[in-house]
């Protein structure tokens, strides 16, 4: 099999951009913006001072270097007896600002002024493929990297924090991506007396908080029409909805058990009673998340298919008293379920959050899953990242087994012409395309 050969200044290229990087962001981070003026102002000096009889610019470059020396200096000096403790929500939407405090708490007996504080994020290393085989310019390197870390938070003014006192730093910032954002620690800033210099202050915190995708109203009873209801007796109810149907108080027949004796109907009227029951129906949807995207396809269509299935995932089980299992192909089959009985949806969106796009094809490891649960199922969603054979003959499967499905399609924008619907033929109102842009419309369209 033919790989493809890696570009020669591929290494040295994105070593030069790490070096590059670390040198930027220290300068960004330890330089007011006074003090970056007059950074740019010793290094005109610097040039045009080269020739001390010509000109007097040298005395200018002297001066600079003589304010950002002491201002330096000060930051020796800078000591802060501080503990911080963060308090984050229980997990934030993509693209939706996130908000919480951070309790900063001096142990020194002197007010600390003029602080500043900034997340640091921890940011991993590039995965298997994401840089292989292209060069990227600095900017876009900057971008990626940033992306990857899930986060860029600016640094936020700390109010004076008197001794043995504590205050409250409320932060803001917005997520780049979903997934597992790693706040590896704080930064404390105090800028010298100047005003050139920041003196740096680490302090280790670490934390995670999960970035759940983006999410849009979706009207899943609008799909219900078809659906089967499974009977599955009291305890296959139970363990779904949490309910146990009661039907009516009758006299106690010879085999009844035990259990449904009403004791205290029993007690007032002086015969047995019994508590009647009627066999409770359950409803269970599968979701479908296909995670294979061809090669020729942006990676918005895989971000825009996860949002589609995050939306059924947060309306369905709430809208319906069913169970949902959610089922994608990662390094093996994944089936995770919720319902409103027991559990949350929790593991389903934190599933979702850290789905990924997968290189190979794997869709007898799909089928096989839905096939040991095909008479489980009520109903199907299918999210599909494309409409080739394969993903047709996953649907013909389906629709032989005899479940209600609903077909939607990503592609990356509007094309105007009409798909062939295939094994949906039949059904075409339940076969629909959907751009990867403008979901939020294409989604409230979605009527039966």
């Amino acid at each position: 099999m033919h790989r493809p050969r890696k570009p020669v200044l591929e290494r040295p290229l994105y070593r030069i951009h790490a070096f590059v990087h670390r040198i930027d962001g220290w300068f960004k981070q330890r330089f007011t913006g006074s003090g970056m003026l007059l950074t740019g102002l010793l290094v005109l000096a610097g040039v045009f001072g080269v020739n001390t009889r010509a000109n007097l610019a040298y005395q200018l470059a002297l001066l600079a270097i003589a304010l950002l020396a002491a201002a330096m200096l000060s930051a020796l000096w800078f000591r802060a007896d501080v503990s911080l403790r963060r308090r984050l929500p229980r997990y934030a939407s993509d693209g939706d600002p996130v908000h919480y405090v951070i309790e900063v708490h001096n142990h020194s007996r002197r007010v600390q002024r003029g602080l500043l504080i900034q997340e640091l994020v921890g940011v991993p290393a590039p995965g298997a493929g994401e840089t292989r085989g292209r060069l990227v310019g600095y900017t876009n390197w900057v971008a990626a990297r940033r992306r990857r870390g899930g986060a860029h938070p600016r640094p936020v003014p700390v109010p004076d924090v008197p001794p043995g006192g504590r205050v409250e730093v409320a932060l803001e910032w917005r997520p780049l991506r979903r997934g597992y954002v790693r706040l590896s620690g704080c930064a404390l800033l105090c800028p010298d007396p100047l005003g050139l210099f920041y003196a740096v202050k680490r302090i280790r915190l670490r934390d995670s908080l999960l970035v759940i995708p983006k999410r849009y109203p979706v009207d899943w009873t609008a799909w219900t029409g078809q659906m089967r209801d499974k009977p599955g007796g009291l305890k296959q109810a139970a363990s779904t909805s949490g309910v146990e149907e009661f039907a009516s108080l009758r006299e106690y027949r010879p085999g009844d058990a035990l259990r449904h004796i009403d004791w205290k109907g029993w007690a007032r009227l002086g015969t047995p009673i019994v508590k009647e029951y009627f066999e409770t129906c359950f409803v269970r949807q599968a979701l479908i998340l296909d995670t294979w995207l061809p090669t020729d396809a942006p990676r918005a269509r895989f971000e825009a298919a996860v949002s589609v299935a995050a939306s059924f995932v947060a309306s369905g089980p709430a809208a319906l008293r069913g169970a949902l299992d959610l089922i994608f192909v990662g390094t093996s089959v994944h089936r995770v379920s919720a319902n409103t009985g027991v559990g949350s949806l929790d593991g389903v969106l934190e599933a979702l959050a850290c789905v990924a796009p997968q290189p190979h094809r794997q869709f007898a490891m799909l089928t096989e899953c839905i096939d040991e649960s095909a008479g489980e199922l009520s109903a199907c969603v299918c999210v599909l990242l494309a409409w080739d054979d394969e993903r047709r003959a996953l649907v013909s499967r389906l629709r032989r087994i005899g479940v209600p499905l609903l077909v939607l399609v990503l592609e990356d924008a509007p094309t105007g012409r009409v798909r062939d619907p295939g094994p949906m033929v039949d059904q075409p109102q339940r076969f629909k395309v959907l751009p990867a842009q403008g979901l939020a419309g294409a989604l409230a369209g979605l009527t039966r």
